[in-house]
């Protein structure tokens, strides 16, 4: 049986009217499961643009390495700026994110999840458990 956080997210990406609420707990749900995951592989992955009206491309979903402030550092996900001089400087948790860029997110989430399985397919982490279930959870968002 999946993670219900999962299934909910799933329905929210199709289109499923939800709650603002339980929709900030499941991405946070997802946001820890992402950072064991990513902890694991290692890979860093920039992922779809989610920025907002004529910015388009000034915030991208990235995962790797995130420095979150002077003694919090880790892998994971997170909404960066995507200007070349600033990096993928992270800027925002998954479920931090304003109510305008919430939709943004969650519409982003089968692609963010394709794109990290095919990389972490074409990594030396290929094999790996954590690859299997980018795998599969990249299935829940497929369908």
């Amino acid at each position: 049986m999946e993670s219900p956080h999962l299934i909910f997210l799933r329905n929210a990406v199709s289109g499923q009217t939800v709650p603002v609420v339980p929709l900030r707990d499941a991405l946070h749900r997802l946001d820890h499961m992402l950072t064991s995951l990513a902890g694991d592989l290692r890979i860093p992955y920039a992922g779809p643009y989610v920025g907002l009206g004529q910015m388009t491309r000034q915030h991208q979903l990235c995962i790797a390495e995130h420095q979150w402030s002077a003694q919090e550092r880790g892998w994971g996900v997170a909404i960066c700026v995507s200007h070349p001089v600033h990096g993928w400087r992270a800027e925002w948790r998954l479920a931090t994110v304003s109510r305008e860029r919430l939709p943004l997110i969650v519409q982003a989430l089968p692609a963010l999840f394709a794109g990290y399985a095919a990389a972490a397919d074409a990594s030396p982490a290929a094999q790996r458990p954590s690859t299997k279930r980018i795998h599969e959870i990249a299935g829940i968002f497929a369908h």
